[in-house]
């Protein structure tokens, strides 16, 4: 008989010859992903990059695999049920940003995953920062899908919902919705693209009603002009312009469908 405020049963270890080493690093994983695994061999085999693998401990790429698909799942579920106003393209664009590579290769390293990676002698680790977002953004789905398989769609879910929750509030915003600049600027962080360069074009009209005409450079391409009554405006309306076409190109998204409407606040100090 159990009661109230028992002590948590230690973990049962089992027998799969792990030493005490690995034994403590998939300890630590289990902190990480707030769940007792049964079995640890497939949160051993997620670890495991292919420079690393032998013909005893297989590498991760299978279980990135499944990973990308338990994520897509479960994001898609949580912006489904979470933003019943969205119409799906948004719905999309939101998921883009939300399971992209660097997205997933941020929390890959702030979450310790990268130090807990098994990896061959060719890859530099430097406690995670120098290695490729690929490589983290890996990882991450794959200790998903070992989280997936020894816990099932729920224990995913809360971890998902946990660790990427902060990130779609962020990308869902008022502010972010409301602001072409910082939507723009969000998606090419994504990307790992340098930051957005704005360029005034031209300025057309007298003083008292003048008329702005900027570009926006982005990866040695440019986008608008966005034209407005003052520079904030035109920036506004060039950024518009790079995100509708980014997106299209980022999510697949259908070339006839708009991004949503939205305001362009006036700048009240020029």
């Amino acid at each position: 008989m159990t009661t109230q405020g028992a002590e948590k049963p230690k973990r049962v270890t089992r027998p799969h010859n792990f030493s005490q080493a690995e034994l403590e690093r998939l300890h630590r994983l289990e902190d990480i992903l707030g769940h007792e695994f049964r079995d640890y061999r497939g949160l051993r085999n997620a670890l495991t990059h292919s420079s690393a693998k032998t013909e005893k401990l297989p590498s991760n790429e299978r279980m990135e695999f499944l990973g990308d698909a338990v994520l897509g799942l479960i994001i898609s579920d949580l912006l489904y049920r979470s933003y019943p106003e969205f119409p799906e393209g948004e719905l999309t664009r939101v998921k883009s940003v939300a399971v992209s590579r660097a997205v997933l290769a941020d929390r890959a390293r702030e979450l310790g995953l990268a130090e807990l990676m098994y990896l061959g002698k060719g890859v530099r680790r430097d406690s995670g920062a120098r290695l490729p977002v690929s490589i983290l953004a890996n990882l991450y789905e794959a200790v998903l899908c070992a989280l997936y398989e020894d816990g099932g769609i729920d224990a995913a879910r809360r971890f998902v919902e946990r660790d990427l929750g902060p990130v779609i509030h962020g990308i869902t915003s008022h502010q972010f919705q409301q602001n072409y600049k910082s939507a723009l600027q969000h998606l090419v962080q994504a990307r790992q693209e340098r930051a957005p360069q704005y360029r005034v074009l031209t300025e057309v009209g007298p003083d008292h009603q003048k008329e702005f005409h900027v570009v926006v450079h982005i990866g040695g391409v440019t986008y608008g002009p966005g034209v407005g009554r003052n520079k904030k405006e035109a920036e506004q309306r060039a950024a518009k312009a790079a995100l509708t076409e980014l997106l299209r190109e980022f999510s697949g998204a259908d070339p006839d469908d708009e991004i949503l409407e939205m305001p362009v606040p006036d700048d009240e100090s020029e």
